[in-house]
């Protein structure tokens, strides 16, 4: 009785799922999975590859203590995800543009902004939306990229192939291909064996 009633929580959070994508005219593959129900707000376009992972529920990824669902926001701009990618819990805020390449891992709660979300003149905050224009600059996470539970990544920020980048840490610059980059702000802290 317990796996008849798993079976249908699955397929009713699938169907749902893919309802919303079709909803926001996301272009996906139908191999895409999912674990819960992901939120995807906004007018923007978002485009996903083949074999991606989207988990959404604690007990897809136990142990990591981070908020458990996957949320897009991609009111204005661009949100490409390759193939083969992976994520548990994660945040994704796109005004402008966000890439994440093939083979990409990110960990529980990872949260990626391109813009800072409100302006830095407290003036502006202070007199309504209208005004308040936040800088805004394209992410680039490339092939092969491990990014761990936690850490953020923030505007105008690419991230090299086969970079790995440390649990809660928080990248406000470019990390080269094949380094290993940790703390806040996030620095260089090794290189990736095969780079070694």
């Amino acid at each position: 009785m317990k796996s008849i009633l798993l079976k249908a929580i699955y397929y009713w959070e699938r169907m749902w799922n893919l309802l919303t994508l079709r909803r926001k005219k996301v272009v996906f593959d139908k191999s895409i999975r999912f674990h819960g129900i992901m939120g995807l707000y906004g007018r923007g376009q978002v485009r996903m590859g083949k074999n991606v992972l989207i988990n959404s529920k604690e007990s897809a990824n136990p142990g990591m203590g981070c908020y458990p669902k996957t949320v897009f926001n991609v009111p204005t701009g661009s949100l490409t995800i390759g193939d083969d990618v992976g994520m548990s819990g994660v945040a994704i805020s796109c005004v402008e543009r966000v890439t994440i390449g093939n083979h990409v891992l990110l960990g529980g709660g990872v949260k990626i902004m391109d813009s800072d979300a409100h302006s830095l003149d407290y003036e502006k905050r202070g007199k309504g939306h209208k005004i308040d224009v936040p800088v805004s600059r394209p992410v680039a996470i490339g092939d092969h990229v491990f990014v761990g539970a936690n850490a953020m990544i923030l505007k105008g920020v690419t991230i090299g192939e086969k970079a790995v980048i440390g649990a809660g840490s928080v990248v406000t610059k470019n990390v080269p291909a094949g380094e290993i980059w940790g703390g806040n702000p996030a620095k260089k802290i090794g290189t990736v064996p095969e780079h070694a």
